[in-house]
């Protein structure tokens, strides 16, 4: 089977009519819920942790933001989290006619809870897990209960804050640069802050999107108190300086990109450097958001499409890897492209490269149209050169990411009106 062959499973397309607003005008709601783990709940991202959490440094949340137009909606979920693989908030979700679309997008803090790898704890009956989901489908509902007429615009800036971890010598071989405190430049790299704004009709800002590419790793195994890590730290920035309004931190494709601190030890000021990188990101996403003006667009319209794409497992041709992908495009000027992993920065760039839109994001590490939590996403040439990630503990078959890439670039031509949808001799 050739490597860029897909499978199409499912595709769900939502362009009907309907809504809270007017014909043509956006709407949005706003909801957030705590989502801390108990104490003594195994924590994830790192596999020579010495025991589970013994407390709470800052607490997690999920946020909300749901935004209808046209009548599609769509609930953007993030969450304090690693990953949070969650089918049933989809599902239910939709049955519950709250959003045609719901992304589940998470910061992939190293200093949360294991999620979708032990759902029983602390008993089957009653699991953190399934307590989550419960509070998540709550928010998503009280958002879509308290939607306002609602105005969005989009940036982007520019802050150099981590590099890439897998350094490729002359002769193509790969080791890994898990830790850069002395800076060293490295490529791919990139510096670019998304910044989605969503204004009331008063002008008030009720919510800050920010999308960067940076493993939530400056905290390392040994720290055993329940943390967001640096997005915490942005995002608590940010509210207070629009006070009001909630912010979401959006993870890139950090797959490659670590902090330059990464693992910085407690006891050395661990958590000081992780609030001086979440600081350090929120005074460049507040100068973005700060020039933004959202204003009322006459026609406001959401086009959306969810597809869940089988592609070959890497190392075994017998097993699938089930994918859910989303590809959003607002008012004709923001796109947004989901992946339910860790891409590589590379596939970041070349979808921002390949859109016409002119504000382009990829959704990393956000869970949607359903499948399953898919792990690392390399590009080819990542997968040639080898390494963690790339070389080894990855699945997906060579070229997927570059094929989400370009499914995605498909969706927004679509979107656009500039592919037919019948053979054309103009």
């Amino acid at each position: 089977m050739n490597i860029f062959r897909l499978v199409l499973m499912t595709t769900f397309l939502c362009l009907a009519s309907g809504g809270l607003a007017k014909g043509g005008d956006l709407s949005a709601g706003v909801g957030r819920v705590e989502i801390t783990p108990p104490a003594g709940y195994a924590m994830g991202g790192y596999n020579f942790r010495p025991g589970p959490s013994k407390g709470v440094h800052d607490p997690l949340y999920a946020t909300v933001v749901v935004l209808r137009a046209g009548g599609t909606t769509v609930a953007i979920v993030a969450c304090d989290l690693r990953s949070f693989p969650s089918e049933r908030i989809v599902r239910i979700t939709r049955e519950r006619g709250l959003a045609d679309h719901v992304l589940i997008s998470v910061s992939h803090t190293h200093s949360g809870p294991l999620t979708w790898e032990d759902k029983s704890w602390p008993s089957s009956d009653k699991s953190w897990f399934a307590g989550t989901e419960d509070r998540i489908i709550n928010a998503i509902e009280e958002a879509s209960a308290k939607m306002f007429p609602a105005r969005i615009a989009a940036g982007s800036g520019e802050i150099y804050l981590g590099h890439n971890r897998r350094k490729v010598d002359e002769s193509g071989k790969t080791t890994m640069l898990w830790r850069n405190a002395e800076k060293v430049p490295t490529s791919p790299i990139d510096p670019t802050v998304g910044v989605i704004r969503i204004d009331d009709q008063t002008g008030t800002p009720r919510a800050v999107l920010v999308n960067y590419a940076c493993h939530a790793v400056i905290l390392g195994p040994d720290n055993l108190a329940i943390s967001a890590d640096y997005p915490g730290y942005m995002a608590r920035k940010i509210e207070k300086d629009f006070p009001g309004a909630l912010c979401l931190f959006i993870q890139g494709g950090a797959g490659d990109i670590n902090p330059y601190l990464d693992k910085q030890p407690v006891s050395q000021n661990g958590f000081g450097e992780a609030e001086k990188m979440g600081l350090a990101l929120a005074e460049e996403a507040l100068k973005v958001t700060r020039r933004l003006k959202p204003k009322a667009a006459p026609n406001a319209a959401i086009k959306a499409a969810s597809e869940v794409v089988e592609y070959r497992d890497r190392w075994d041709d017998r097993k699938k890897v089930r994918a859910g992908l989303t590809t959003l495009m607002i008012n004709n000027d923001i796109a947004i492209a989901t992946m339910p992993g860790e891409p590589f920065v590379d596939l970041q760039i070349a979808l921002r490269d390949k859109s016409e839109i002119p504000n382009t994001f990829l959704f990393g590490y956000t869970y949607s149209a359903g499948g399953e939590w898919v792990g690392y996403i390399p590009t080819i040439r990542a997968a040639v050169e080898g390494g963690y990630g790339a070389g080894y503990n990855t699945r997906l078959e060579v070229g997927a990411g570059e094929s989400m890439v370009d499914r995605a670039i498909v969706k927004i031509f679509q979107f656009l009106g500039k592919l037919k949808g019948e053979p054309s001799v103009n």
